[in-house]
């Protein structure tokens, strides 16, 4: 009788690493692909905070700055959401009334993690890999953006106005419950709402 504890034991542990084996995360790509559409809702949602109604009926050309490799793509994108809430954006700054100077001083995603289980680990002496055991596990991904603009004089590159800053984020959360049990919650689908203009 004292023999079949351990192997009870021993039974149930590999039922339960079976188990956790279930999770694999694959990309082909350099970024997977909630990434990028966290980065360009968190965008849009600050572009559509920024109060445009000031740029009515000027022409303007506009070149954005930021601190990520994402800079020419931010830009594209950013004249194309001002185009689409109606201001005139022009590709030669020799014919535009205004410069407009956009930092994006936030672009990025961040990731946050917390778990209640036992983390991957090798097992020492057989050198076995061991795979994440999850009670309970949260994966908070954040896009975040946070666009600031300002405008000056064609004619003379003198600042005239600023734009307060437009704030966006987005949001795709990962949750596994007792090993098996997986959801996900996430904002991404929701439409940005314009506040000015």
């Amino acid at each position: 009788m004292p023999w079949k504890l351990p192997r009870a034991a021993a039974m149930l542990s590999l039922a339960a690493l079976a188990t956790g084996c279930s999770s694999t995360l694959v990309t082909l790509t350099k970024r997977s692909g909630i990434e990028p559409e966290l980065l360009v809702r968190s965008l849009e949602r600050a572009v559509s905070q920024l109060d445009v109604d000031r740029l009515a009926g000027k022409r303007v050309a506009l070149e954005l700055f930021a601190l990520t490799e994402d800079q020419a793509f931010a830009q594209h994108f950013v004249a194309a959401l001002m185009e689409a809430r109606g201001v005139d954006v022009v590709p030669e700054a020799g014919t535009a009334d205004l410069r407009l100077r956009i930092f994006a001083s936030v672009l990025g995603v961040d990731r946050g993690e917390t778990m209640v289980g036992i983390p991957t680990f090798t097992a020492p002496l057989v050198g076995v890999p061991v795979p994440e055991i999850a009670l309970f596990k949260w994966v908070r991904n954040r896009g975040r953006s946070e666009v600031q603009v300002f405008a000056y004089d064609a004619r003379n590159d003198r600042l005239i106005d600023a734009i307060p800053a437009g704030v966006g984020q987005a949001k795709f959360d990962e949750f596994t419950l007792l090993l098996t049990i997986s959801f996900t919650n996430s904002d991404l689908d929701e439409p940005a709402a314009p506040t000015g203009g």
